[in-house]
């Protein structure tokens, strides 16, 4: 049988009429295929490869979102895709405005998307997401460009960020105007981005839900002027936003660095309640260093229930007394807590402790940890370990009601075989057996161990 000949073989015998006229009746029955020859091999002003790539982005659409003008979920990997694709075709272009165009265009396309797409599994976040990270490259690479041509991208991206695709998706407008910031160095454009800040700053007063947008912004402007301008500038800035929780963070780290260990312990005692855990810990480090042994317990100790693990070391060193006796307080402590933070504390603890004898009495409250402890627990409580194993697989066989947990079932008794022994293993399977006679799946399950 003759080997079949690769495509490339056979196309390079054609003449050129013959390539032309073949590549022209699929680009006449593909319009991506063909948009896409004209945006990478056509030549033409800037408006008419715009006009090229606006064609491919409309074309992918209406190719995934068909006439009930909405994409699936099982689609949504691919649309997004094939416009990461088309994004990654203008490394072909030479201009670098016709590159930001173009990633703006599918930017815009990429949010609009939301609209139109199941995007259950993030794939268009991820798009919107890579389409951001291309325009910071590409601002990032104006370093060394003409004036003109920095102004262009600032101006560009600012009126980008006022774009109404972008309401309700505050996050972008933001990254767009921090992309900005690449041009700051420049008086009139970092004025020109400080006076853009403003007015989203103005326009956003009285809205709701803007809160978190407006304290990205004005960190942005902060930024700009801890940079360029003076630090009394700097400073009287951060003091008037204190009330917003990442500038008291960043007061309270200024705060440290400079030894004012006073003043992190006001700030944070002043702190909002959205970052409370982070304003004890700043206090912590403050009363540390100011050797504040009786604060520190207490806080500490506050800190561990809370939920934070690492502070039973503090804890345990601050205390001057029996570790032992230490130890138990806190245990007991923990156990008289209700919450989900205080279990896992207890047994991270008496995990880390080894204590075995604590966590005996912990798994056989909870038999569903047994598998967790066997190993350990094993040597030193044999007898009381199988008890439990066998309880927990027991319970768990009766509320078993599918294929699925049957294998479970059966995946326990091959663990629980290779802790007792192949005999006490067969007992239990027999039992079972018996016990469920009614229940053919399980019985099938059971004849494969």
């Amino acid at each position: 049988m003759a080997k079949q000949r690769k495509i490339e073989e056979v196309l390079k015998e054609l003449s050129k009429e013959e390539l032309i006229a073949i590549i022209a009746e699929v680009a006449g029955q593909d319009e991506v295929f063909k948009n896409t020859l004209l945006l990478k091999y056509g030549s033409g002003d800037q408006p008419r490869l715009l006009k090229t790539f606006q064609k491919l982005i409309k074309t992918i659409v209406k190719q995934y979102t068909g006439r009930e003008g909405f994409i699936p979920y099982r689609q949504t990997r691919s649309f997004a895709a094939d416009l990461i694709a088309l994004l990654e075709s203008k490394r072909s272009v030479s201009d670098d405005k016709l590159k930001l165009e173009m990633a703006l265009m599918v930017l815009e396309e990429g949010v609009e998307a939301f609209q139109y797409a199941d995007d259950s599994d993030g794939e268009i976040g991820g798009l919107v997401d890579e389409v951001l990270d291309q325009i910071d490259g590409l601002a990032e690479s104006q370093q060394t460009a003409d004036e003109s041509v920095r102004k262009h991208f600032l101006t560009r991206l600012i009126k980008m960020s006022q774009n109404a695709v972008f309401d309700g998706w505050d996050d972008y407008p933001v990254t767009l105007l921090r992309i900005c910031t690449v041009f700051a160095d420049e008086k009139k454009l970092r004025e020109q981005l400080l006076a853009a800040i403003g007015a989203q700053l103005a326009a956003n007063a009285g809205k709701e839900y803007v809160e978190y947008s407006n304290e990205a912004l004005q960190g942005i402007q902060f930024e700009l002027i801890d940079k360029y301008s003076s630090a009394e500038e700097a400073d009287k800035y951060m003091q008037e936003h204190l009330h917003l929780n990442s500038f008291r963070k960043l007061a309270i780290k200024k705060s440290m660095e400079a030894g004012d260990y006073r003043r992190v312990i006001q700030l944070a005692e002043q702190g909002g309640r959205g970052d409370r855990a982070d304003f004890k810990k700043a206090k912590y480090e403050a009363y540390k260093a100011l050797s504040l042994k009786e604060e520190q317990k207490q806080l500490a100790k506050e800190l561990l229930l809370d939920g934070d693990y690492e502070y039973y070391a503090e804890l345990e060193a601050l205390s001057e007394g029996d570790k032992e006796e230490f130890y138990r307080g806190i245990l007991a402590e923990l156990k008289q807590s209700d919450t989900w933070s205080a279990d896992a504390l207890y047994t991270k603890l008496i995990s880390d402790k080894n204590d075995l004898a604590e966590i005996l009495a912990y798994v056989k409250a909870n038999h569903g940890a047994i598998e967790e402890y066997a190993a350990r627990l094993s040597a030193a409580y044999k007898t009381e370990v199988e008890e439990v194993y066998l309880q927990y697989i027991y319970d768990t066989a009766a509320a078993a009601s599918n294929r699925k947990k049957y294998w479970n079932v059966c995946q326990m008794l091959k663990r629980y075989g290779k802790l007792a022994g192949k005999s006490s293993q067969n007992a239990i399977i027999q039992e079972v057996h018996e016990k469920y006679y009614n229940r053919p799946a399980l019985l099938d399950e059971l004849s494969k161990l």
